[in-house]
Parts: structure tokens; C-alpha cells; sequence
């Protein structure tokens, strides 16, 4: 079949979270006193140069995709300057910089990056805040920066086009927190009309017209999303476009859409690449999804499937993927019938098949091949699936560290024949705390998913086994 992707993206290489680090912000206080090792990556910034996507993470760097499906994980230096990196190819160069982080400059996107220095004001001054940044380049060879989290507000200025560190207009409030806006309310139910946490802004210009994306009202609410606001010149006046958000989610699998960018991609597609929630160890636990994005007739920039959870047509291989990107693939294995080879009491194996990633089917200590067969209640033409892991027990300081897990899909039509391999993931040595995996088509009534291998001192948790398929 043609490639398909499914969110959220199965990105090798996970990196540990940052506040899971000696130096890393201690906020175990949102979810309990005790710090817990946990992997996140987040705030994407993407870059679409000679036919790949470039994409630079919090937490490591980068992520090379050439078919904008698999994704390879390159370490360049900074490996991880800071949350919320922003990268822009301006002049030649490829410029990089992060929340605190200097800027630094390389003649390719992977570098090797130097760095140009610490950013300034006008008179030379240093910045009194250098929070979620994006570098942003004009047609007519004007450089501009956008910043904030929080208070007081979105911020943005002019750079000077010979030397981006150094702001050639002073920092000026581009838009604040508006209570009025139901989305920018602070909470899981956008309950707080006065707190808030608008941040993660990027620029996008289309049309003669700049859309100034951000995120709001903070990454550990399932009301995490995306807006606009729209303006004739690149630092304002500022409005909110007609349409908002352009990106909410607050049910499922992938939830909370919010920082991120917006980019083009083959045949000049325009894409949405965003942060997505886990917050099961920590608020920053947190995943990456991408989806179309474009116009509608007013001008309003959207991304009119939301964020999906079901397999869609890879980039480059649809003209138009914001008028319909879906595959066709519907997942039928959510809250089926079962049978498991073992559980843990509070871990259930039906956790793997609710379609949540705040629960998970955690196997019996003993149990040396755990399984899990799943009743499809109907025959149906199978052909991808998407298995995603919880690391239990991951403990960088004791030395348990993760790896990948090695696992055989089967199945079979009628009870008494015998289960065909679909998928065979026994050899894997990838490290993927997403798998998503397409194979050959095969008619199933019921599928069997066996773990082989998992890293040394890891017990292997299953959040989420989706088997994809049409009727059939």
C-alpha cells in the first residue's frame, strides 16, 4: 500500500526529560512529590530543505525524515540548547536558538553549529527574557524574532539582517491574554479566565498576510491548543483571525495539540506540526503529531482534520491532503474482547485497547512472553498497527536505561486456524516508544500481539496496541 503515517509520530530516540536532569526544573509538585524518570520531546520547529524534513525537538536534536514517514535521529551540538528550539535559513545559514539559549549559526542543518552570541537590544543591553523564540525571514530580506510565555505577553521585534543576535527595534508587546478568548482560559476546562500560559509562537506569512500562530493556555491541560492572530505587516497590529482555534483536541489519544509550527512540505503542502499530551509521570511528558493545514475561502488558516489518530496519507503522496487526508484505515481493535497471557492488579491488559495514553496493560513480573489476543468480533482486511510503550521502571541513575521492544504480530481467520505473522518486530533494535508499522494486507477476525524482548531491568507496558483495517 502507499505510505501512510499515524500520530503521534513514532520518533526513534526519545530523549530523558528535562527535569528529570540534576539541573532541570523540579515541578513533581503537579503530580506528586517524588521525581520520577520520564521521556519527553516537544515544541517542534521544522524545516523543509532539499527534499527533507528537518525537524529540532525540545529535549534532542534532530530528526531527518527524506519520505516524510521514518524518521532518523541525527545528535548534532547543541544537542539540546534549551526547550522550544526554533531554527531558520536565512542568508546562506541555518540559525538555531532555544528558551535562554544564544544564538548559533552552521552552513548545514545538522551543522556543526558555533555560536554568534547572546541576543541584544538596540543600546547593546542584554534580554530581559528570551522565552519560546522563532526567527522569522521576509521576503524582501528582513529578519524578525518572536517570543513569550505568559506575562506580559506575545513580544516581537526587527533583527538586523547581517547579525540576527542583534534586535534593531525595541521589544514590543505584539498581543496580551485576552479573558474573552474561551480558549486562552487557564485549565483543564478553560475554567480560569485569568490565568494563562500564551506562548510558542511562530510565523507564517501567506496571501501578503503574516499569521502569527501561538500556543495556549498551558502544555499539561487536554485544552492545549493552537490560534492565529493575523496582520498586514510582520509586528502588527495584530488581530484575532475570524476562525480559532485552528487546532483543538481535547478527547482521545492525541490530545492537546499545541506548541508548534506550521511549514510547508512537498508540492508545497502546508503542514502542522504540534505537541501532544501524556502527563502520566510528569507535566512535560509529552509526544508530536503533525497534520495538513491551509486555507479555507475566507483566509482563515486551519487544520481542518484536527489532530487525527488514525493512519493518513504520507506527505507527497496526496496534492491537496488538506481537503482529505484519511486513509481509509479505521482502528478495530479499541475495547474489544480479550485474552492476556498475564496483568499487574491496577494495570489491566484492557488499558491496551481503551484508546488512552494515561492508562496501560502492564504484564505479570514472571511472565516471560507476554501476550495479548484480541476478539475483532467481525472479519476485517488488516494492514498496520500502531503499538505504543511505557518504559516501567526506567531509572537512568541505576543504570536502566531504555531500548527497544521486541514484539510478533499475528493473526487469524476463524477460531481452530492457525495465526500468520503480520508483522515480525523480534529483531528490532530500534528504540521506539511509538511503533507504527504497515504490512501486507490479511483478512483477520482476530490478532495476537507477542512481546519478546525489552530493555534489561524494564518491564515492557503496553499503552496502546491499535490495529488498523477496513471490513472486509
Amino acid at each position: 500500500m502507499a505510505l501512510t503515517y499515524c500520530n503521534p509520530l513514532p520518533l526513534p530516540d526519545y530523549p530523558r526529560g528535562m527535569a528529570t536532569l540534576p539541573q532541570g526544573a523540579d515541578m513533581g509538585g503537579w503530580i506528586g512529590l517524588r521525581r520520577r524518570d520520564f521521556r519527553e520531546t516537544a515544541d517542534p520547529s521544522v524545516l523543509y530543505h532539499d527534499g527533507r524534513w528537518y525537524l529540532y525537538p525540545s529535549c534532542a536534536m534532530a530528526y531527518v525524515s527524506e519520505d516524510f514517514v521514518t524518521w532518523r535521529h541525527h545528535r548534532i551540538e547543541p544537542e539540546n540548547p534549551g526547550y522550544a528550539p526554533t531554527i531558520l535559513h536565512h542568508a546562506g545559514g541555518f540559525y538555531l536558538t532555544a528558551c535562554g539559549a544564544p544564538l548559533y549559526r552552521a552552513d548545514h542543518p545538522l551543522g556543526p553549529f558555533r555560536e554568534v552570541g547572546r541576543f541584544r537590544k538596540p543600546d547593546g543591553s542584554g534580554m530581559d527574557s528570551w522565552a519560546d523564540p522563532m526567527l522569522f525571514a521576509d521576503d524582501d530580506g528582513r529578519a524578525y524574532a518572536y517570543w513569550g510565555i505568559g506575562q506580559p505577553g506575545i513580544l516581537g521585534a526587527e533583527l538586523d539582517p547581517h547579525d540576527l543576535s542583534h534586535l534593531v527595534t525595541e521589544p514590543r508587546i505584539l498581543f496580551r491574554h485576552n479573558p474573552e478568548h474561551w480558549w486562552e482560559r487557564f485549565g483543564e476546562s478553560n475554567e480560569d479566565p485569568v490565568n494563562n500560559y500564551n506562548e510558542g509562537p511562530w510565523m507564517l506569512k501567506h496571501g501578503g498576510r503574516y499569521y502569527l500562530t501561538y500556543a495556549t493556555p498551558g502544555t499539561q491541560w487536554r485544552t492545549y491548543c493552537m490560534a492565529a492572530s493575523v496582520a498586514e505587516s510582520p509586528l502588527g497590529p495584530f488581530r484575532p483571525q475570524p476562525r480559532h482555534p485552528i487546532l483543538f483536541d481535547n478527547h482521545g489519544l492525541v490530545a492537546g495539540p499545541g506548541q508548534g509550527c506550521i511549514v510547508r512540505g512537498p508540492g508545497e503542502t502546508l503542514w502542522a506540526f504540534y505537541t501532544c499530551l501524556v502527563r502520566n509521570r510528569h507535566i512535560f511528558e509529552r509526544r508530536i503529531g503533525m497534520d495538513p493545514a491551509g486555507f479555507d475561502a475566507d483566509g482563515n488558516l486551519v487544520v481542518p482534520g484536527g489532530a487525527s489518530e488514525i493512519p493518513g496519507w504520507a506527505p507527497g503522496t496526496r496534492p491537496r491532503p488538506e481537503t482529505g487526508n484519511d486513509a481509509g484505515l479505521l482502528p478495530v481493535t479499541i475495547d474489544k474482547p480479550f485474552r492476556a497471557s498475564s496483568e499487574t492488579d491496577g494495570r489491566d491488559a484492557a488499558y491496551a485497547l481503551d484508546n488512552s495514553m494515561r492508562t496501560w496493560w502492564l504484564p505479570a513480573e514472571d511472565d516471560p512472553c507476554p501476550w495479548l489476543e484480541v476478539d475483532l468480533h467481525a472479519a476485517f482486511v488488516v494492514s498496520a498497527a500502531r503499538i505504543i510503550w511505557q518504559d516501567e521502571g526506567l531509572d537512568y541513575a541505576a543504570g536502566i536505561l531504555p531500548g527497544p521492544f521486541r514484539y510478533r504480530l499475528e493473526a487469524r481467520l476463524g477460531d481452530g486456524t492457525p495465526w500468520t505473522t503480520a508483522c515480525d518486530r523480534s529483531d528490532s533494535r530500534e528504540d521506539l516508544l511509538i511503533d507504527y508499522r504497515t504490512f501486507p494486507e490479511v483478512r483477520a477476525d482476530a490478532v495476537r500481539i507477542t512481546v519478546v524482548g525489552w530493555p534489561p531491568g524494564i518491564r515492557p507496558a503496553m499503552v496502546g496496541l491499535t490495529v488498523f483495517g477496513r471490513p472486509g
